[in-house]
């Protein structure tokens, strides 16, 4: 496998990990859920504080990650605070219709998943708008992963197209932040107006 192509594999693997708070709300439900996620923010919080302010810890955790880190977040916030941050405004907003849930943080989990290793593996066809870095094959793979994901979190068949193509939108989107934050949030206040 091409090293870059692996990178992003792990990268993406460990992206998945938000699928736990989706497991906690699903078995805990909306209000405990988030509670559990506002416990943990602060604490992802003083790591990202100390990791940014004292390099030789900077260095330690990235190395200790095998490197699945992007060279951008060696010096800003990483998108796991975001990912937790984006998926407790999903939980806490939309909490109280699990399809939605459900459905946009598994867009995150699979659907930017998906995008990124298609891309790196296919990617030929680029989109002109996003300076080379973003192709239609990864968008194709996304949209495919958010339309099943949607299928298997319940949505109704009007909601389906609708998410897997909000989804897709904010991940091809050079959004401010971080899109592991805004996937989940926005493409659940979209499906929320169809569920």
């Amino acid at each position: 496998m091409n090293p870059e192509l692996n990178k992003e594999f792990k990268r993406k693997t460990f992206h998945c990990l938000s699928l736990v708070y989706l497991g906690i709300y699903l078995r805990w439900g909306r209000w405990p859920s988030a509670a559990v996620l506002c416990a943990w923010i602060p604490i992802e919080g003083a790591v990202e504080f100390f990791r940014l302010r004292r390099p030789e810890l900077n260095a330690l955790l990235m190395k200790s990650f095998g490197g699945i880190h992007r060279e951008s977040e060696i010096g800003r916030i990483s998108g796991i605070f975001w990912t937790t941050l984006g998926c407790l405004g999903t939980i806490a907003l939309f909490g109280e219709r699990p399809p939605v849930v459900c459905a946009a943080i598994a867009y995150l989990a699979f659907g930017d998943g998906v995008a990124a290793l298609a891309g790196r593996a296919w990617g030929t066809w680029k989109w002109p708008w996003f300076g080379g870095k973003k192709s239609v094959q990864g968008s194709t793979a996304c949209f495919a992963a958010c339309g099943v994901s949607g299928w298997a979190a319940g949505l109704p068949p009007s909601a389906l197209f609708v998410g897997a193509a909000a989804a897709t939108v904010l991940e091809l989107l050079p959004l401010p932040i971080d899109d592991n934050f805004w996937i989940p949030l926005l493409s659940a206040a979209v499906v929320r107006f169809f569920v």
